[in-house]
């Protein structure tokens, strides 16, 4: 019984320790396992943030939040795909939370076909369904 408990808790710690991306942002970087990854910089009053590959001004995803009416776009520059979400957040488990679903690797490269998927998965067309009176 002791060595069935104790080979439970080794399994759980492994795939714990497997999946576990360590995400850090600090002066407009973000680190990943430690790694300088990409960089980002927070624009319009805090109400947009910008990710941009580490070297460049290459924009690669754009998130503004609109707070009126509680929601974020998130762009993915480069596809030109975007998705409207009340989910999403912004800060250092937007990164894990773009890693874990596979859309961005460790590496800070974007996948486009987990792109599809995951704006399929997310996206709530929050304008689409908005009516507007005159």
């Amino acid at each position: 019984m002791k060595n069935n408990l104790i080979l439970i808790c080794s399994f759980f710690l492994f795939l714990t320790v497997c999946h576990a991306q360590k995400v850090k942002m600090k002066n407009n970087v973000i680190f990943i396992n430690g790694k300088e990854t990409l960089r980002y910089a927070k624009k319009s009053h805090n109400n947009e943030y910008v990710i941009y590959e580490l070297h460049t001004k290459n924009e690669i995803i754009n998130v503004v939040s609109n707070i009126n009416d509680g929601y974020k776009k998130i762009l993915f520059v480069k596809s030109k795909k975007s998705l409207e979400t009340t989910l999403g957040y912004w800060n250092k488990s937007f990164i894990k939370w773009l890693i874990e679903q596979d859309v961005m690797t460790i590496d800070g490269k974007l996948n486009n076909d987990q792109i599809d998927i995951f704006i399929e998965k997310y996206d709530e067309k929050i304008t689409e369904r908005k009516v507007y009176r005159n």
